[in-house]
C-alpha cells in the first residue's frame, strides 16, 4: 500500500472514532417511542417541532423530579422557534369517523371532538385506545405518583394530553358556526394565506388595507358574490386592471371598491373559520363594516352625482345591508337604485349597434353588457322588494327595452352577441333580420334564465295578493293553472348545463358558480311553495282563502302534497350545496328559504296527515333528518347572515313544540302562532286590531309577509300609522276560512301526487335513512333542546290576524322572542 494511502487511513480512523463517541443514540423520548430517527437538536428536535409534540429529551434530567426536561410547543414559540409562521397547527392522534369521512381536521377530543360538538353530530372513534408511543411518552414524561407542587407548576401546560395538544382557540360568546367545516371531499376551496396567529383585526379596521390585501378581498368578492342573481355587472379584467393602476387613488373616495371589499371581507373571514376549523377572534359579520359604512356615506353625500359606478355601489350596498339585517337602509337604497337607473336610462340599449360593428369611439362590448346587467339587477331588486304590490314597485318590466345578459364567457372576452329579451322567443325589434341568430339561447347565460323566473315569480306574488278576485284554482283556465304551467315550462326547458345534476355541480364548481346554480333552483322550488300555499290556508292564514268542497278534495290533497314535495326538494338541494363550501350558500335568500322548508314539512307531517298511522310514521322518520339538516345549515350560516341566528333558534323551538303537539289527543292546527321576528314595540301596545271584513283603508303592511323588507323597515319607524287597525271596517261577512284539512287516505285520486324530490336528479336525491339515523315518532320531541317558549312565524304575504276572531294576538305579533327583529328577508322580499 502506498504511504500516502496508509497515512490517509490512519488519519481517518481517529476521526471515525471521535464521531462515534460524540453521537448519542438516545434521542428524545418522543422520537424513541414513535420509533423514528431523532436529530437530537438542542431545545427541541425537528420531528417534535414539525408535529407540534412535546419534546422530552432523554439527555436532560430535571433535578427536582428526576423526569426528562420537556420542551413544549408553547415554549418553542416563546423562544422564537415559530415566531415567523405563527402558532403551529398540532396533529391529533386519532380522527373520529365523521371527520375522517368528510376529510376535515379533527381536534381529537374525547368523548366528543370540537367539530362534532358544534355540529351536534354523534362522535365515534373507530379505535378508542391511544397509540402505544403516546402512552410510553406520557409514562416517561409525567410523574405517576405524588408529584411535587413545584413539578406541577413547572409542567403547567406541558401535560401530554390530547386536550392540551389540540385544543382550538376559543372566542367568548362566539356562535358554534365558526368551527364548522363546509369544504367537501375532493374539492379545493380557497385557504387564506394568513397564519392562525394572525388576529385578522385588519378586517375591522376603519381604512382599507394595503394593495395586496385589497386584491385578496376583491378576489373573494368575485368568487362568492359576483355570480349570484345579477350582480355580475362588473367586468372583472377591467376592474382588476383599474385596481392595479389606480389602487391608491381608489382607496380613498371610491364607494364601489369599499363595498366590494366589505363583501369580500365577510367571505374571507368565513373561509378562515372553515379552513382553520377554529373560531376567529372577531365576528365575521363585523368584517368590512367600516368600509361598508364609508361606501354608504359616499353614496348619500353624492346623490347629485348620478353615475353607473355609484349605481353599482348602491346595488351591492343594498345586498350588504340585507345580510346585516339593516332593513330600513336596504328599503331606501332600493328606491335610490331605481331612480338612478331611470336617470341613467340604462333601460334602453346604448345604441342600435348591438354587435359593435360601427366605426367610432363608442363604448366597448363589455361596457354595453355591463350596463344591461346593471339594469336587470335593479329590476330584480325592485321586483322583490315590491313583492307583487304595485304601490311598492318603481320599475315596470314593460319599460325595459334591452336584451337579456349574455353568458359569462362572451362578457369576459368582450365578444358582442345577440340574445333574447325577457319574453321568450323575442329579440330586439330594431335589429335587422340578417343579424338575428338562429339560436340566440346559445349566447344566454344562467342570469338570463334567472331573470325570466323572477318575472314569473312577480306574477305569482301579485296573484297571491289578489285571491279575492281570482278564479278558484281548480278551474282549468284559472290564474293558478296558468302560473303553474308557466313555472313548470320554465323548469322543464332549462338547458342541460343548468339542471341540478352531479355533473353540472362539478362543472360549475370550476367557475365559482355553484352558488348561482343552487340559487337558481332554490328560487324555482320556493316560488312553487309560494304558489301552492293556496292549499294550506291553515299554515299561511290567507286573507281570501279558497273553500274546498267535497268534490275538490282530490285537488286539495294534490296541492298539499306538491307543496310538501317542493319543501323537501329545497332541503335536498341545501344538503348538496353544503358539500361545496361557503360560496355555495352565499345567497342571502337562503336562511328564510330553509326556515320555510322546515315549517312546511313539519306542518304537513303533523296537521295534514294523521301521524299515528304506520305509513305516516315511516314518512316522518324519513323526513325529520331533512329538517335536522336544515337546522344545522342555519347554524352554519350564523357567521354569514344576521338572520340565521334567530331563524335557527326559532326552527329548533318549532320542532320541539311540534313534538309536544304530537302527544296531545287533539292537535292544534294553529301551532304556528307567532312571528319570531317581531320586535314587540308599538304593535303590542295597540289595543285595537283589524276587524273582520273589508277594511275602510288598506296598506301594504296588511297583505305583505311579515318578513318582507317593507314590513321589517316599517318596524324601525317610530311614527308609523296603521289605519287598517282602526275598528272602522266596512260591514260584511268575514273572509272565508277553509275547513280543517282532510287526512291523506289511499282513496282514488284524480290528480297526480308528486313524489318527494321528484324533480331532483336521482344522483342527488336523499337515499334511504340508515336504521341508526332514523328517528321514530317517540323521539321527535327530543330532537332539539331549545326552549319551546314563544316561537312561531306566519310567513304569508296575505297573512291576516284579528284579535276579535282569535281572542289573541295576530300570528305575527310575538311576545316570546325579544330579539327585536333583525331578521332577514332576502333581497327577495321573501314572501314565504
Amino acid at each position: 500500500m502506498p504511504p500516502t494511502a496508509e497515512r490517509r487511513n490512519s488519519d481517518a480512523k481517529p476521526t471515525t472514532h471521535l464521531r462515534k463517541v460524540r453521537r448519542s443514540r438516545l434521542g428524545c423520548e418522543t422520537c424513541r417511542a414513535r420509533k423514528v430517527r431523532c436529530d437530537e437538536r438542542p431545545g427541541r428536535c425537528f420531528n417534535c417541532e414539525r408535529l407540534g409534540l412535546i419534546c422530552a429529551s432523554a439527555g436532560k434530567i430535571n433535578g427536582e423530579t428526576g423526569s426528562p426536561v420537556l420542551s413544549s410547543p408553547q415554549q418553542a414559540d416563546t423562544n422564537g422557534v415559530n415566531s415567523g409562521a405563527g402558532l403551529k397547527r398540532k396533529r391529533t392522534y386519532r380522527s373520529c369517523s365523521d371527520c375522517r369521512a368528510s376529510k376535515t381536521r379533527c381536534s381529537g377530543h374525547k368523548p366528543i371532538c370540537v367539530r362534532c360538538r358544534e355540529k351536534s353530530l354523534t362522535c365515534r372513534y373507530e379505535d378508542e385506545s391511544e397509540p402505544a408511543w403516546k402512552q410510553r411518552v406520557a409514562s416517561s414524561v409525567v410523574s405517576q405518583e405524588h408529584p411535587t407542587p413545584s413539578a406541577q407548576s413547572n409542567r403547567g401546560e406541558s401535560e401530554l394530553t390530547s386536550e392540551s395538544i389540540t385544543s382550538p382557540i376559543k372566542r367568548p360568546e362566539a356562535t358554534p358556526a365558526g368551527s364548522l367545516g363546509l369544504g367537501s371531499p375532493g374539492i379545493a376551496t380557497h385557504t387564506p394565506t394568513t397564519s392562525v396567529s394572525d388576529d385578522l383585526y385588519w378586517l375591522v379596521a376603519e381604512n382599507l388595507p394595503d394593495c395586496h390585501r385589497t386584491r385578496v378581498l376583491v378576489e373573494r368578492y368575485f368568487a362568492n358574490v359576483h355570480h349570484l342573481r345579477c350582480f355580475a355587472f362588473l367586468h372583472k379584467p377591467s376592474f382588476l386592471q383599474k385596481l392595479d393602476s389606480d389602487g391608491e387613488k381608489m382607496q380613498h373616495g371610491n364607494a364601489l371598491l369599499h363595498i366590494v371589499c366589505a363583501l369580500g371581507a365577510l367571505f374571507y373571514a368565513v373561509e378562515c373559520e372553515t379552513s382553520r376549523n377554529t373560531i376567529l377572534p372577531i365576528n365575521p359579520l363585523d368584517s368590512g363594516k367600516h368600509w361598508a359604512m364609508h361606501a354608504n356615506n359616499l353614496i348619500l353625500a353624492r346623490l347629485n352625482r348620478i353615475s353607473v359606478e355609484n349605481l353599482m355601489a348602491a346595488i351591492l350596498l343594498h345586498d350588504y345591508e340585507i345580510r346585516m339585517g339593516n332593513y330600513s337602509n336596504a328599503f331606501m337604497l332600493s328606491a335610490i337604485t331605481a331612480r338612478m337607473a331611470q336617470a341613467l336610462q340604462i333601460n334602453l340599449e346604448h345604441s342600435t349597434d348591438v354587435l359593435c360593428r360601427e366605426p367610432g369611439s363608442g363604448p366597448s362590448a363589455s361596457v354595453k353588457e355591463s350596463r344591461r346587467r346593471l339594469m336587470w339587477s335593479c329590476y330584480i331588486t325592485d321586483a322583490l322588494v315590491g313583492s307583487g304590490i304595485d304601490q311598492l314597485t318603481l320599475i315596470d318590466e314593460a319599460d325595459i327595452k334591452i336584451q337579456l345578459p349574455c353568458n359569462e364567457r362572451n362578457f369576459v372576452l368582450e365578444e358582442p352577441c345577440i340574445t333574447e329579451t325577457l319574453e321568450e322567443g323575442q329579440m330586439l325589434k330594431f335589429l335587422p333580420p340578417e343579424l338575428l341568430p338562429s339560436y340566440p339561447q346559445d349566447s344566454m347565460g344562467m342570469t338570463a334564465f334567472y331573470l325570466r323566473h323572477i318575472a314569473t315569480r312577480r306574477k305569482v306574488l301579485r296573484y297571491l295578493k289578489h285571491l279575492d278576485s281570482a278564479k278558484p284554482p281548480w278551474y282549468p283556465d284559472s290564474e293558478f293553472a296558468q302560473l303553474d304551467a308557466e313555472l313548470r315550462h320554465w323548469y322543464n326547458t332549462l338547458p342541460a348545463n343548468l339542471q341540478f345534476t352531479p355533473a353540472t355541480l362539478y362543472i360549475r364548481q370550476e367557475t365559482s358558480q355553484v352558488g348561482a346554480l343552487c340559487a337558481l333552483h332554490y328560487a324555482y322550488h320556493q316560488t312553487m311553495c309560494d304558489l301552492y300555499r293556496v292549499g294550506t290556508p291553515g299554515l299561511y292564514k290567507l286573507r281570501s282563502a279558497f273553500s274546498y268542497g267535497p268534490e275538490q278534495q282530490d285537488f286539495h290533497r294534490h296541492l298539499q302534497l306538491t307543496l310538501f314535495g317542493h319543501a323537501r326538494s329545497l332541503a335536498t338541494i341545501m344538503a348538496e350545496a353544503l358539500r361545496h363550501g361557503p360560496h355555495a350558500i352565499a345567497d342571502s335568500w337562503l336562511p328564510t328559504i330553509l326556515y320555510d322548508s322546515c315549517k312546511i314539512m313539519l306542518f304537513y307531517l303533523t296537521q295534514i296527515i294523521d301521524p299515528k298511522l304506520d305509513s305516516s310514521k315511516a314518512l316522518l322518520a324519513d323526513t325529520i333528518p331533512h329538517v335536522h339538516n336544515n337546522v344545522k345549515a342555519l347554524k352554519i350560516m350564523r357567521s354569514m347572515y344576521a338572520a340565521a341566528m334567530p331563524l335557527s333558534k326559532a326552527a329548533e323551538t318549532m320542532v320541539e313544540k311540534i313534538g309536544i303537539e304530537l302527544d296531545r289527543e287533539s292537535r292544534n292546527p294553529d301551532f304556528i302562532q307567532e312571528d319570531p321576528y317581531s320586535n314587540n314595540e308599538t304593535e303590542e301596545q295597540e289595543v285595537a286590531g283589524s276587524a273582520p271584513g273589508t277594511p275602510a283603508q288598506s296598506a301594504p303592511d296588511y297583505i305583505l309577509n311579515p318578513l318582507s323588507i317593507y314590513r321589517l323597515a316599517r318596524k324601525s319607524i317610530p311614527e308609523k300609522h296603521a289605519p287598517e287597525r282602526q275598528l272602522h271596517a266596512t260591514p260584511g261577512p268575514p273572509t272565508g276560512v277553509q275547513a280543517r284539512a282532510s287526512r291523506m287516505t289511499p282513496a282514488r285520486q284524480r290528480y297526480p301526487m308528486m313524489p318527494d324530490d321528484s324533480q331532483i336528479d336521482p344522483g342527488l336525491r336523499a337515499g334511504p335513512v340508515p336504521p341508526a339515523d332514523q328517528i321514530n315518532f317517540d323521539e321527535l320531541q327530543s330532537l332539539f333542546s331549545s326552549d319551546p317558549t314563544g316561537w312561531t312565524w306566519q310567513p304569508a304575504e296575505t297573512a291576516v290576524g284579528s284579535r276579535n276572531e282569535s281572542g289573541s294576538l295576530p300570528p305575527w305579533e310575538s311576545q316570546a322572542l325579544e330579539v327585536g327583529l333583525d331578521a332577514w328577508l332576502p333581497t327577495f322580499a321573501m314572501e314565504p
